[in-house]
């Protein structure tokens, strides 16, 4: 059986292009919902980010699967990676979930509740233990077979389970033009 593929899994892929940050690293096995930094461009979404600007296509082997990344220009501004905004499309992240700390593993009856997100050593999960920011809606996904461990390995992927999340419309980030 193949490697579980991460990132967009279907719908639509509207968007727009995402002036990024400097030096920020997308890892092919995390979610890759970003956010504006102070400057305006995009940078890796956190679990105290409330809204979304979308989730960027770059940062992955052609595939989806692998451990491999990408890190952005030292220069802020300098790449440019498409950012989708699409309302109908599904992305797939990992699951946070460790059994004490993230105790909240995937189940069928989490489909339509919406979640937060988390940053481990660099890597973007779904974290269905909270629900304070809830930035993104479950529509699917694969139970962890076990709790995982974290060995503070950036950029490792820890655990078997995924989550199939949407963009909530509230959710995103909106600024009108001055």
């Amino acid at each position: 059986m193949g490697e579980t593929r991460y990132g967009q899994i279907r719908g639509g892929h509207s968007g727009f292009p995402l002036n990024m940050g400097a030096s920020e690293t997308f890892y092919s096995k995390s979610g890759r919902f970003v956010v504006n930094d102070a400057s305006g461009r995009g940078e890796l979404a956190d679990q105290d980010d409330t809204v979304l600007q979308g989730w960027v296509e770059e940062g992955r082997p052609a595939d989806g699967s692998g451990s491999g990344g990408l890190t952005t220009s030292s220069t802020e501004g300098a790449d440019v990676f498409q950012c989708i905004s699409d309302l109908s499309a599904v992305f797939r992240m990992p699951l946070a979930y460790d059994g004490s700390t993230y105790d909240r593993n995937y189940s069928t009856a989490l489909n339509g509740e919406s979640c937060d997100i988390v940053v481990i050593n660099g890597v973007q999960y779904c974290n269905l233990s909270a629900s304070s920011t809830d930035v993104v809606r479950i529509v699917g996904g694969k139970a962890a077979s076990a709790a995982f461990t974290d060995g503070s390995v950036t950029g490792l992927c820890l655990g078997d389970g995924y989550v199939d999340v949407q963009l909530i419309e509230s959710k995103l980030y909106s600024q009108g033009v001055e």
